[in-house]
């Protein structure tokens, strides 16, 4: 008798937590986002990020799954790069300007968990060589959008060589970082400025600040030229 009630409670106990896995792996199943295009699901079942409720931004978000942690991947509208994108970012519907996949021009506003706002410029041609001359043209025509001398650090990647330099104006009161992104072969790249002004004095207000140098990098080395689409003249 003794045997048996100890096989009943086994038995009871196997239940318990077989079923507790199953409610917990329902619960997962319930709560983990879905990796779906942001235009195959309901505004109202969207997550509740800046980027997603735009109804402009969310039309260049490739999945309503985060790529990591407060970025999604965004797919630029002439289908030659993609890059990450701040879930608290929002893109200028209005502004927006593209020539099929020749050009594309957009401005973003970016505002962090931590509350820290910058703006966001992203200019793709594809008229430009990534000759010498294609380059240092690039690079005079960012400066002069700028409106400061800026020195360029050159960092390789994975198929694509980035020109990165830091700035501070004097006249605007901003500072940032801008850069001049080309694929390793064909034609044309993509130019961003990543910036924000200096309004708290309480804090320092200069491109080499840790977080801020952080997440400009990050935006800027994630530009990925796709091959199916490959930059050409």
């Amino acid at each position: 008798m003794f045997i048996k009630r100890k096989g009943i409670v086994a038995l009871l106990l196997s239940s318990l937590i077989l079923g507790g896995c199953q409610m917990n792996h329902e619960q997962s199943k319930k709560t983990k986002p879905l990796d779906q295009k942001p235009s195959e699901v309901a505004t109202e079942e969207l997550p509740n990020t800046r980027a997603l409720q735009d109804e402009f931004t969310r039309e260049m978000i490739k999945s309503t799954k985060e790529t990591e942690k407060g970025y999604y991947t965004l797919e630029s509208k002439t289908g030659v790069y993609e890059m990450l994108f701040p879930t608290g970012g929002g893109i200028d519907g209005i502004g927006y300007t593209r020539k099929g996949e020749s050009n594309e021009t957009f401005l973003a506003g970016i505002m962090y968990d931590d509350k820290e706002e910058a703006e966001f410029r992203i200019k793709y041609t594809n008229v430009l060589s990534n000759d010498e001359t294609g380059i240092e043209y690039a690079k005079e025509l960012l400066t002069n959008n700028i409106g400061e001398n800026m020195t360029f650090d050159r960092i390789d990647g994975k198929g694509k060589v980035a020109y990165v330099a830091p700035f501070k104006t004097k006249e605007f009161g901003s500072y940032g970082y801008g850069a001049y992104i080309h694929p390793n072969e064909g034609w044309g790249g993509v130019q961003i400025i990543y910036s924000t002004r200096c309004t708290d004095k309480t804090k320092p207000c200069d491109p080499q600040e840790e977080t801020f140098k952080k997440r400009a990098y990050k935006l800027i080395s994630s530009v990925k030229f796709l091959n199916k689409n490959e930059v050409k003249q």
